[in-house]
């Protein structure tokens, strides 16, 4: 019901909201700081490289870990932490580099995909009009049908290969 409120009050409790959040990480002590920032770590960068690995180093039981992350305060900044990173401008780029570099070296996937990342090849979208059902169509003009679109599907395919 915030369509009651005065627009400064929403704008208030949106301010809130957001002081809300950021007290939120005050709530980890340094370790699960830590801990989070590990996490929070592409796993190919992570140091150490399994979280059995990271409970030795920092001389924390593995269960405590693992409870940790069940956490809902925990599990609410770790969350909000992963959608911020995964929607970074860096990270898209760098997976479109990745797939232009891939599609160079002839791989034919990453070439569609980056074309299609990119909008410089729309998906192919086949539009069938007829007034009846189907099933009122004979063998030989349902087996045109079929041919006409599977040729231009093929045509679409090989104009990605080159």
């Amino acid at each position: 019901m915030l369509e009651t409120f005065p627009k400064h009050n929403v704008h208030l409790m949106f301010m809130l909201g957001t002081h809300l959040a950021l007290m939120m990480t005050d709530l980890l002590d340094t370790r699960q700081q830590t801990f989070l920032d590990w996490l929070c770590t592409p796993a190919t960068g992570r140091i150490p490289s399994s979280q059995e690995k990271y409970a030795l180093v920092h001389k924390v039981d593995e269960s405590t870990l693992r409870r940790w992350k069940r956490k809902p305060n925990f599990r609410a900044i770790w969350e909000r932490r992963i959608a911020e990173s995964q929607g970074s401008p860096e990270r898209t780029q760098t997976l479109l580099d990745n797939l232009y570099q891939r599609a160079l070296e002839g791989d034919n996937n990453s070439a569609k995909l980056y074309l299609q990342a990119t909008g410089r090849l729309a998906p192919v979208q086949v539009s069938i009009e007829h007034s009846g059902k189907v099933s009122e169509l004979s063998d030989s003009e349902l087996s045109e049908l079929i041919a006409v679109n599977a040729v231009g599907e093929q045509q679409a395919r090989l104009a990605v290969a080159l």
